[in-house]
């Protein structure tokens, strides 16, 4: 119940059919898709990112060709499955900013994902300064990751710190071993997972 409530705004009884009455004038973009992905109903801040090209197309949240498309599906294979409640990817949109969607299937309504999308915001220097005292992070490391979670390339970051795009790239796989995670996704994700709310 509190994971429908952190996800759902509080307006009392979910609609069986009807979902756009609870989400219309809602500042983030709601989704409701169908089992495979395809949009169904989407508020005024979902159909903005639509037309503005950050999601979408052919009336399917992620086109078949977005690289994020295989972590997407495996995601609404285990909502459908009811293997999970709920989950987060972070993805690339059209625009290529990092943006975060969470995804929650409601036991009581059937063949409906209900999904809300957001650009990933840099993350704070609070939560920077978390990531570091929690995976013992070095200053470089700190930069390089804080450079890369507001959506700087590598070789951005590496000019931007005056280092070659190697030493930017021995800070990432140390970062990731720390992290204990895969690649740059994955420290991204991780970072916006413990950082956002």
């Amino acid at each position: 119940m509190t994971e429908r409530r952190s996800f759902l705004p509080d307006v009392g009884p979910l609609p069986h059919d009807d979902c756009t009455s609870w989400f219309e004038h809602d500042d983030l973009a709601r989704f409701v898709l169908d089992a495979q992905g395809g949009i169904q109903q989407c508020n005024a801040a979902g159909r903005a990112m639509i037309a503005s090209g950050i999601v979408g197309g052919g009336g399917a949240f992620l086109c078949p060709k977005h690289r994020n498309r295989d972590e997407f599906d495996n995601l609404l294979s285990r909502l459908n499955a009811r293997r999970q409640p709920s989950g987060r990817i972070l993805f690339r949109a059209g625009d290529d900013d990092w943006c975060l969607l969470d995804l929650i299937a409601l036991p009581e309504i059937e063949n409906k994902i209900f999904a809300t999308a957001r650009p990933a915001q840099c993350v704070s220097a609070e939560g920077i300064e978390s990531l570091r005292a929690v995976f013992g992070l070095t200053r470089a490391e700190i930069t390089v990751l804080s450079h890369l979670t507001c959506g700087e390339p590598p070789k951005e970051i590496g000019r931007k710190m005056d280092v070659s795009i190697h030493t930017v790239r021995a800070h990432l796989r140390a970062i990731c071993m720390r992290m204990g995670v895969k690649g740059i996704n994955g420290a991204l994700r991780l970072s916006f997972q413990l950082t956002t709310s």
